[in-house]
């Protein structure tokens, strides 16, 4: 058999800088030993972790691709944009960047004064802690949200269940909801990405279930699909791969790898891309630069 068989890449994997447990070397040894030989660290919303990876996958010999998950909104729902090869130093990208996650940050204290005005006492540190608590995660602000605040709201018992907490307080609409500060939406996230160098995909579509906005978002220049996730079983893959098609769309994947972890079973390389599909989005990168 040929060795190049054996090689293979995985495009979707976290570290501690956002929710996984390791990390950045730990996952590039854990990944090498499992035959991956191109990876991306997509973290969420952040891009901390990125040279560490670079680093200890010089010494590997594993090739990583700079990548990002970006968390966006939609309707009533998040969905997840990848990003791969993106000019992940350059100060306006970083600048961006942060801005969205310090608007996160200050809706979450708001949310959580209108509680407090409510009669509630909850701190902010106590959903941070809950964050860190689920995550592992050391940079766990860039992907702080509301089941934290709901999870913290049970153990205060406020309420008697996560989606108690919604229904009375902080689902849409309700008297302790904020908006959104500053929304990302999944055609923001896209254009984001675009604008600092990188290629868009759309993150396992088969977790939102929000197939119609992909036409939406390849009029904006999404290139890929993650038809290939740990949570897509047999059925979820041939329909993606025919949407794929469709839409003229790379079909990318990932393990989504989050490192030993309770209730999150995937590791790296429990989904394994063949390196042909690396090579069709370094040609799909330097196509958009020469139309640039």
């Amino acid at each position: 058999m040929n060795k190049e068989n054996l090689k293979f890449a995985d495009l979707h994997t976290h570290t501690k800088h956002s929710d996984g447990t390791f990390t950045p070397s730990e996952l590039v040894d854990y990944a090498s030993k499992q035959g991956i030989v191109v990876l991306s660290v997509t973290d969420h919303d952040s891009v901390s972790g990125i040279d560490e990876a670079i680093e200890a996958g010089f010494k590997a010999g594993v090739e990583i691709i700079p990548g990002i998950e970006l968390n966006t909104d939609f309707k009533d729902a998040e969905l997840h944009v990848l990003g791969y090869f993106i000019d992940y130093k350059n100060p306006d990208f970083i600048k961006k960047l942060n801005w969205f996650r310090e608007s996160r940050i200050e809706r979450m204290r708001m949310m959580i004064a209108k509680l407090n005005g409510s009669g509630h006492d909850i701190t902010f540190d106590e959903v941070r802690d809950e964050a860190l608590n689920e995550s592992g995660g050391e940079n766990v602000l860039a992907s702080i949200g509301r089941p934290h605040l709901a999870r913290v709201m049970v153990k205060r018992k406020i309420v008697e269940e996560e989606r108690a907490a919604f229904e009375r307080y902080i689902g849409n609409g309700k008297s302790c909801y904020v908006e959104v500060l500053n929304k990302l939406s999944p055609a923001d996230a896209v254009r984001f990405i675009i604008e600092f160098g990188g290629l868009a995909v759309m993150a396992h579509p088969g977790l939102t279930g929000r197939d119609a906005v992909i036409g939406e978002l390849v009029k904006e220049g999404l290139c890929g699909l993650e038809v290939y996730h740990s949570s897509h079983d047999a059925q979820s893959v041939k329909k993606y791969e025919k949407i794929a098609i469709e839409y003229d769309l790379i079909t990318t994947g990932g393990s989504d790898c989050h490192g030993p972890k309770p209730n999150m079973p995937p590791y790296c390389g429990t989904v394994k891309l063949p390196l042909a599909i690396i090579e069709l989005l370094k040609k799909s990168l330097i196509k958009n630069k020469k139309n640039v």
